[in-house]
Protein backbone atom coordinates (compact mmCIF):
# COMPACT_ATOMS: atom_id res chain seq x y z
CA UNK A 1 0.00 0.00 0.00
CA UNK A 2 1.33 3.60 -1.08
CA UNK A 3 2.20 5.70 1.94
CA UNK A 4 -0.30 8.48 2.38
CA UNK A 5 1.04 11.88 1.52
CA UNK A 6 0.65 14.73 3.88
CA UNK A 7 0.46 18.15 2.47
CA UNK A 8 2.17 21.18 4.44
CA UNK A 9 -0.18 23.40 3.23
CA UNK A 10 -3.08 21.95 5.56
CA UNK A 11 -3.95 25.04 7.78
CA UNK A 12 -2.36 23.02 10.94
CA UNK A 13 0.79 23.37 9.87
CA UNK A 14 0.01 27.40 10.03
CA UNK A 15 -1.92 27.34 13.00
CA UNK A 16 -0.10 25.22 15.22
CA UNK A 17 2.88 23.88 13.33
CA UNK A 18 4.72 22.24 17.00
CA UNK A 19 1.16 20.36 17.38
CA UNK A 20 1.15 19.14 14.21
CA UNK A 21 4.48 17.99 14.22
CA UNK A 22 4.03 16.48 17.33
CA UNK A 23 1.09 14.33 15.27
CA UNK A 24 3.56 13.27 12.95
CA UNK A 25 5.68 12.50 14.81
CA UNK A 26 3.02 10.38 17.16
CA UNK A 27 2.58 8.71 14.04
CA UNK A 28 6.13 7.60 12.29
CA UNK A 29 9.65 8.81 12.73
CA UNK A 30 9.54 9.25 8.76
CA UNK A 31 5.87 10.26 7.26
CA UNK A 32 5.45 10.96 2.92
CA UNK A 33 4.86 14.85 2.61
CA UNK A 34 4.13 16.31 -0.70
CA UNK A 35 5.24 19.74 -1.86
CA UNK A 36 3.12 21.67 -4.95
CA UNK A 37 4.56 20.78 -8.20
CA UNK A 38 7.13 18.69 -6.80
CA UNK A 39 7.84 15.31 -6.18
CA UNK A 40 6.81 13.64 -2.37
CA UNK A 41 9.54 13.34 0.27
CA UNK A 42 10.25 11.30 3.01
CA UNK A 43 10.40 14.01 6.51
CA UNK A 44 12.25 12.16 9.27
CA UNK A 45 10.13 13.60 12.52
CA UNK A 46 12.13 12.49 15.40
CA UNK A 47 15.57 13.62 16.80
CA UNK A 48 17.31 10.58 17.04
CA UNK A 49 16.24 9.57 13.87
CA UNK A 50 17.60 12.62 12.22
CA UNK A 51 21.06 12.97 13.62
CA UNK A 52 21.34 9.54 12.24
CA UNK A 53 20.40 10.50 8.68
CA UNK A 54 22.73 13.59 9.12
CA UNK A 55 25.78 11.11 9.78
CA UNK A 56 24.82 8.43 7.10
CA UNK A 57 26.60 8.55 4.43
CA UNK A 58 23.73 6.85 2.43
CA UNK A 59 22.10 9.84 2.27
CA UNK A 60 24.28 12.21 0.13
CA UNK A 61 22.85 16.47 -0.38
CA UNK A 62 24.72 16.14 -4.03
CA UNK A 63 21.79 13.83 -6.10
CA UNK A 64 25.05 13.44 -8.68
CA UNK A 65 25.52 10.97 -6.51
CA UNK A 66 23.14 8.50 -6.74
CA UNK A 67 23.84 6.12 -9.13
CA UNK A 68 21.75 5.50 -11.58
CA UNK A 69 19.81 9.12 -11.29
CA UNK A 70 19.14 11.26 -14.26
CA UNK A 71 17.95 14.71 -13.94
CA UNK A 72 18.13 18.18 -11.27
CA UNK A 73 17.52 18.01 -7.80
CA UNK A 74 14.78 19.45 -6.07
CA UNK A 75 16.01 22.66 -5.29
CA UNK A 76 17.88 22.65 -9.08
CA UNK A 77 14.16 22.45 -9.97
CA UNK A 78 13.27 25.46 -8.25
CA UNK A 79 16.14 27.46 -9.38
CA UNK A 80 15.42 26.42 -13.52
CA UNK A 81 11.79 28.20 -13.22
CA UNK A 82 13.76 31.27 -12.60
CA UNK A 83 15.25 31.92 -15.62
CA UNK A 84 18.71 32.40 -14.45
CA UNK A 85 22.10 32.04 -16.55
CA UNK A 86 23.94 28.97 -16.77
CA UNK A 87 26.42 29.96 -14.63
CA UNK A 88 24.17 31.01 -11.77
CA UNK A 89 23.74 27.17 -11.47
CA UNK A 90 27.35 26.43 -12.04
CA UNK A 91 27.74 28.68 -8.67
CA UNK A 92 24.59 26.69 -6.99
CA UNK A 93 26.32 23.02 -7.90
CA UNK A 94 29.54 24.56 -6.31
CA UNK A 95 27.58 25.28 -3.01
CA UNK A 96 29.57 23.48 0.26
CA UNK A 97 25.86 22.74 1.36
CA UNK A 98 25.23 20.51 -1.68
CA UNK A 99 28.87 18.49 -1.61
CA UNK A 100 29.71 15.59 0.34
CA UNK A 101 32.46 14.04 0.95
CA UNK A 102 35.80 15.01 0.27
CA UNK A 103 34.43 17.65 -2.19
CA UNK A 104 32.63 19.39 1.09
CA UNK A 105 35.45 18.61 3.33
CA UNK A 106 37.85 20.61 1.08
CA UNK A 107 35.45 23.36 0.79
CA UNK A 108 34.36 23.24 4.22
CA UNK A 109 38.09 23.13 5.05
CA UNK A 110 39.16 26.52 3.62
CA UNK A 111 36.01 28.28 4.82
CA UNK A 112 36.01 27.01 8.63
CA UNK A 113 38.87 29.02 9.90
CA UNK A 114 37.35 32.20 9.72
CA UNK A 115 34.75 31.69 12.06
CA UNK A 116 37.48 29.81 14.13
CA UNK A 117 37.46 30.37 18.01
CA UNK A 118 39.94 32.56 17.98
CA UNK A 119 38.34 34.64 15.44
CA UNK A 120 35.12 35.09 16.99
CA UNK A 121 36.46 36.30 19.90
CA UNK A 122 38.30 39.00 18.59
CA UNK A 123 34.68 39.92 17.02
CA UNK A 124 32.83 40.24 20.29
CA UNK A 125 34.28 44.27 20.97
CA UNK A 126 33.15 45.11 17.78
CA UNK A 127 30.14 43.08 17.97
CA UNK A 128 29.29 44.56 21.16
CA UNK A 129 29.96 48.54 19.87
CA UNK A 130 27.80 48.13 16.62
CA UNK A 131 24.86 46.10 18.77
CA UNK A 132 25.38 49.47 21.78
CA UNK A 133 25.29 51.93 18.54
CA UNK A 134 22.08 50.41 17.13
CA UNK A 135 20.19 49.75 20.11
CA UNK A 136 20.95 53.78 20.83
CA UNK A 137 19.77 54.84 17.89
CA UNK A 138 15.98 52.80 18.09
CA UNK A 139 15.90 54.15 21.73
CA UNK A 140 16.05 57.91 20.41
CA UNK A 141 13.91 57.25 17.87
CA UNK A 142 11.65 56.07 20.28
CA UNK A 143 9.58 53.27 18.03
CA UNK A 144 10.83 51.24 14.94
CA UNK A 145 11.05 47.85 13.77
CA UNK A 146 13.37 45.87 15.35
CA UNK A 147 14.41 43.57 12.08
CA UNK A 148 14.83 46.29 9.61
CA UNK A 149 16.57 48.96 12.86
CA UNK A 150 18.42 46.71 14.87
CA UNK A 151 18.99 42.83 13.70
CA UNK A 152 19.64 42.57 10.11
CA UNK A 153 22.07 45.64 10.63
CA UNK A 154 23.93 43.73 13.11
CA UNK A 155 24.22 40.49 11.32
CA UNK A 156 25.20 41.98 8.09
CA UNK A 157 27.99 43.84 9.00
CA UNK A 158 29.27 41.46 11.08
CA UNK A 159 29.20 38.61 9.03
CA UNK A 160 30.35 41.03 6.17
CA UNK A 161 33.31 42.03 8.13
CA UNK A 162 34.10 38.45 8.70
CA UNK A 163 33.84 37.35 5.03
CA UNK A 164 35.62 40.93 3.64
CA UNK A 165 32.73 42.60 2.09
CA UNK A 166 33.53 46.79 2.62
CA UNK A 167 31.99 48.83 4.43
CA UNK A 168 30.44 50.79 1.90
CA UNK A 169 29.03 47.94 -0.07
CA UNK A 170 27.35 46.56 2.76
CA UNK A 171 24.11 48.30 2.69
CA UNK A 172 23.45 47.17 -0.55
CA UNK A 173 24.62 43.54 0.03
CA UNK A 174 21.75 43.96 2.40
CA UNK A 175 19.28 44.97 0.06
CA UNK A 176 20.35 41.90 -2.38
CA UNK A 177 20.11 39.26 0.74
CA UNK A 178 16.64 40.73 1.69
CA UNK A 179 15.74 40.68 -1.77
CA UNK A 180 16.42 36.99 -1.75
CA UNK A 181 14.05 36.35 0.83
CA UNK A 182 11.27 38.15 -0.67
CA UNK A 183 8.29 36.14 -2.01
CA UNK A 184 7.27 39.43 -3.37
CA UNK A 185 10.64 40.38 -5.50
CA UNK A 186 12.49 38.17 -8.78
CA UNK A 187 15.38 38.18 -6.97
CA UNK A 188 17.06 36.73 -10.15
CA UNK A 189 18.15 40.10 -10.89
CA UNK A 190 19.90 40.33 -7.21
CA UNK A 191 21.21 37.01 -7.64
CA UNK A 192 23.40 38.60 -11.27
CA UNK A 193 24.14 41.76 -9.40
CA UNK A 194 25.71 40.05 -6.29
CA UNK A 195 27.46 37.23 -8.32
CA UNK A 196 28.91 40.18 -10.42
CA UNK A 197 29.64 42.11 -7.03
CA UNK A 198 31.95 39.39 -5.93
CA UNK A 199 33.74 38.52 -9.24
CA UNK A 200 35.04 42.34 -8.99
CA UNK A 201 35.98 41.76 -4.79
CA UNK A 202 37.97 38.97 -6.15
CA UNK A 203 40.05 40.80 -8.72
CA UNK A 204 40.39 43.83 -5.63
CA UNK A 205 41.36 41.06 -2.74
CA UNK A 206 44.16 39.51 -5.57
CA UNK A 207 45.18 42.90 -5.80
CA UNK A 208 44.97 43.87 -2.08
CA UNK A 209 44.42 41.31 -0.05
CA UNK A 210 43.19 41.75 3.66
CA UNK A 211 42.70 39.81 6.89
CA UNK A 212 39.55 37.91 5.68
CA UNK A 213 38.30 35.41 4.12
CA UNK A 214 37.85 36.17 0.25
CA UNK A 215 41.27 37.32 0.41
CA UNK A 216 42.11 33.61 1.51
CA UNK A 217 39.99 31.86 -0.74
CA UNK A 218 41.70 34.10 -3.72
CA UNK A 219 45.06 33.52 -2.67
CA UNK A 220 44.22 29.42 -2.57
CA UNK A 221 42.77 29.57 -6.39
CA UNK A 222 46.26 31.23 -6.76
CA UNK A 223 48.09 28.48 -5.57
CA UNK A 224 49.00 24.81 -6.60
CA UNK A 225 47.44 22.29 -4.81
CA UNK A 226 43.74 22.22 -3.18
CA UNK A 227 43.03 24.98 -5.66
CA UNK A 228 39.39 26.50 -5.81
CA UNK A 229 37.78 27.75 -9.16
CA UNK A 230 35.67 31.22 -9.09
CA UNK A 231 32.24 29.58 -9.09
CA UNK A 232 33.27 27.85 -5.72
CA UNK A 233 34.50 31.19 -4.31
CA UNK A 234 31.90 33.14 -5.29
CA UNK A 235 29.24 30.14 -4.14
CA UNK A 236 31.17 29.67 -0.72
CA UNK A 237 30.91 33.58 -0.33
CA UNK A 238 27.67 34.28 -1.47
CA UNK A 239 26.20 30.78 0.89
CA UNK A 240 27.91 32.19 3.91
CA UNK A 241 26.63 35.83 3.62
CA UNK A 242 23.21 34.50 3.32
CA UNK A 243 23.28 32.38 6.25
CA UNK A 244 24.96 34.64 8.45
CA UNK A 245 22.90 37.51 7.74
CA UNK A 246 19.35 35.88 7.67
CA UNK A 247 19.31 33.36 10.04
CA UNK A 248 20.40 35.22 12.97
CA UNK A 249 18.98 38.34 12.18
CA UNK A 250 15.48 36.43 12.50
CA UNK A 251 16.38 34.41 15.56
CA UNK A 252 16.77 37.65 17.28
CA UNK A 253 13.50 38.64 17.42
CA UNK A 254 11.80 34.95 17.84
CA UNK A 255 13.95 34.67 20.71
CA UNK A 256 12.89 38.17 22.18
CA UNK A 257 9.06 37.04 21.68
CA UNK A 258 9.92 33.88 23.36
CA UNK A 259 11.16 35.53 26.56
CA UNK A 260 8.42 38.34 26.57
CA UNK A 261 6.21 35.10 26.67
CA UNK A 262 7.85 33.88 29.46
CA UNK A 263 8.31 36.09 31.83
CA UNK A 264 9.90 34.72 34.67
CA UNK A 265 12.54 33.63 32.53
CA UNK A 266 13.07 37.02 31.59
CA UNK A 267 13.02 38.02 35.33
CA UNK A 268 15.60 35.32 35.75
CA UNK A 269 18.01 36.64 33.09
CA UNK A 270 17.84 39.71 34.90
CA UNK A 271 19.00 39.00 37.83
CA UNK A 272 21.83 36.36 36.62
CA UNK A 273 22.74 37.86 33.33
CA UNK A 274 25.92 35.67 33.40
CA UNK A 275 23.67 32.61 32.79
CA UNK A 276 22.70 34.76 29.21
CA UNK A 277 25.12 32.36 26.78
CA UNK A 278 23.38 28.92 28.33
CA UNK A 279 20.27 30.49 28.04
CA UNK A 280 20.85 31.43 24.56
CA UNK A 281 21.09 27.54 23.72
CA UNK A 282 17.44 27.11 25.02
CA UNK A 283 16.05 29.95 22.72
CA UNK A 284 17.55 28.62 19.89
CA UNK A 285 15.90 25.42 20.61
CA UNK A 286 12.68 27.03 20.66
CA UNK A 287 13.21 29.91 18.00
CA UNK A 288 15.02 29.11 15.32
CA UNK A 289 13.60 30.15 12.35
CA UNK A 290 15.03 27.20 9.98
CA UNK A 291 12.63 24.34 10.58
CA UNK A 292 14.35 21.92 8.30
CA UNK A 293 16.88 20.53 6.88
CA UNK A 294 17.99 20.98 3.01
CA UNK A 295 17.21 17.58 1.36
CA UNK A 296 19.07 14.10 1.40
CA UNK A 297 19.06 11.53 -1.58
CA UNK A 298 19.52 8.17 -0.63
CA UNK A 299 22.01 6.30 -2.79
CA UNK A 300 21.00 2.94 -2.34
CA UNK A 301 17.72 0.92 -1.23
CA UNK A 302 18.07 0.55 2.33
CA UNK A 303 15.73 0.42 5.82
CA UNK A 304 16.15 3.42 8.04
CA UNK A 305 13.96 3.82 10.88
CA UNK A 306 12.01 0.70 10.20
CA UNK A 307 11.15 2.45 6.74
CA UNK A 308 11.44 0.90 3.18
CA UNK A 309 13.55 3.99 1.87
CA UNK A 310 14.39 3.77 -2.13
CA UNK A 311 17.37 4.72 -4.04
CA UNK A 312 16.70 8.45 -5.36
CA UNK A 313 14.42 9.37 -2.65
CA UNK A 314 14.20 12.37 -1.12
CA UNK A 315 14.21 12.74 3.14
CA UNK A 316 14.72 15.69 4.98
CA UNK A 317 14.51 16.26 8.52
CA UNK A 318 11.94 18.82 10.15
CA UNK A 319 14.59 20.42 13.03
CA UNK A 320 11.09 21.86 14.75
CA UNK A 321 9.93 18.68 15.05
CA UNK A 322 13.35 17.43 16.70
CA UNK A 323 13.69 20.42 19.06
CA UNK A 324 10.20 19.33 20.65
CA UNK A 325 10.70 16.17 20.66
CA UNK A 326 9.82 14.59 24.37
CA UNK A 327 12.82 12.04 23.35
CA UNK A 328 15.30 13.97 23.39
CA UNK A 329 13.91 17.09 25.71
CA UNK A 330 11.94 16.99 29.54
CA UNK A 331 8.86 19.30 28.57
CA UNK A 332 9.93 20.30 25.30
CA UNK A 333 6.67 23.04 25.44
CA UNK A 334 8.48 24.98 28.18
CA UNK A 335 11.16 27.56 27.88
CA UNK A 336 13.73 26.74 30.37
CA UNK A 337 16.67 29.19 29.91
CA UNK A 338 18.74 26.88 33.34
CA UNK A 339 18.08 23.61 31.17
CA UNK A 340 21.01 21.65 31.50
CA UNK A 341 22.15 18.97 29.02
CA UNK A 342 24.55 16.33 28.50
CA UNK A 343 27.21 16.60 25.85
CA UNK A 344 25.73 14.93 22.60
CA UNK A 345 21.70 15.88 23.65
CA UNK A 346 21.59 19.50 22.75
CA UNK A 347 19.51 21.16 20.33
CA UNK A 348 19.16 20.35 16.50
CA UNK A 349 19.20 24.16 15.41
CA UNK A 350 22.96 24.01 13.62
CA UNK A 351 22.25 20.84 12.14
CA UNK A 352 24.01 17.48 12.79
CA UNK A 353 27.02 15.55 11.02
CA UNK A 354 29.52 16.77 8.53
CA UNK A 355 27.52 19.58 7.34
CA UNK A 356 26.52 20.98 10.90
CA UNK A 357 26.68 24.43 10.46
CA UNK A 358 29.76 26.07 11.67
CA UNK A 359 28.54 29.28 12.08
CA UNK A 360 27.16 28.19 15.26
CA UNK A 361 29.49 30.13 18.06
CA UNK A 362 29.33 33.16 15.89
CA UNK A 363 25.58 33.27 15.88
CA UNK A 364 25.16 32.25 19.86
CA UNK A 365 27.47 35.05 20.20
CA UNK A 366 25.39 37.62 18.28
CA UNK A 367 22.21 36.39 20.10
CA UNK A 368 24.02 36.68 23.29
CA UNK A 369 25.08 40.14 22.68
CA UNK A 370 21.56 41.29 21.36
CA UNK A 371 19.53 40.17 24.07
CA UNK A 372 21.68 41.42 26.67
CA UNK A 373 21.59 44.68 24.82
CA UNK A 374 17.41 44.83 24.22
CA UNK A 375 16.41 42.87 27.09
CA UNK A 376 18.56 42.69 30.05
CA UNK A 377 20.46 46.21 30.85
CA UNK A 378 17.04 47.52 29.62
CA UNK A 379 13.34 46.58 30.37
CA UNK A 380 11.47 49.01 28.32
CA UNK A 381 11.11 46.84 24.89
CA UNK A 382 7.77 46.19 23.87
CA UNK A 383 5.84 45.34 20.75
CA UNK A 384 3.49 47.39 19.54
CA UNK A 385 1.30 45.26 17.47
CA UNK A 386 -0.77 42.32 18.53
CA UNK A 387 0.95 39.16 18.21
CA UNK A 388 -1.84 38.24 15.59
CA UNK A 389 -0.99 41.04 13.63
CA UNK A 390 2.59 39.73 13.03
CA UNK A 391 3.31 38.69 10.17
CA UNK A 392 5.38 35.75 8.64
CA UNK A 393 6.85 34.31 5.16
CA UNK A 394 7.71 31.34 3.83
CA UNK A 395 9.89 30.92 0.41
CA UNK A 396 8.36 27.58 0.39
CA UNK A 397 5.77 25.89 2.39
CA UNK A 398 7.92 24.15 5.24
CA UNK A 399 11.14 26.48 4.61
CA UNK A 400 12.36 29.54 6.46
CA UNK A 401 9.38 30.70 8.68
CA UNK A 402 10.59 34.80 8.69
CA UNK A 403 8.80 37.86 10.48
CA UNK A 404 8.26 40.33 7.68
CA UNK A 405 8.76 42.53 9.98
CA UNK A 406 9.13 43.46 14.38
CA UNK A 407 7.45 46.59 15.38
CA UNK A 408 8.62 47.83 18.69
CA UNK A 409 8.95 50.60 21.47
CA UNK A 410 11.93 50.69 23.07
Amino acid sequence: MAEPIISLLDPEFEDDPVGALARLRGMSPLVRIGFPGGPPVWLITRGEEIKAALNDSRFVADVSKVPGHQGPSIAEEALASLDLPVEMLSYFRSNLQVQDGESHARLRRLAAPAFSGRRIKALRPRIEETSARLVDELAQKGSGDLLRDYSTPLTGAVICELIGIDEADQPQLRKWMDEYASADVDFSTSIRELSDYLKKLIQRRRAEPADDLVSALVQTMDEDGDRLDEAEVISTVAVLVNAGYHSTAHFIPNAVLTLLDNPDQLALLRARPEALPHAVEELMRIATPLPATGPRYATEDFEFAGVSICRGDAVTGSLLSANNDPRLFSEPERCDVERVLKPGEGHLAFGAGPHRCFGASLANLEGEIALNHLMVQRDSLEITVSRSRLKYRELIPGGARMLSACPVRL
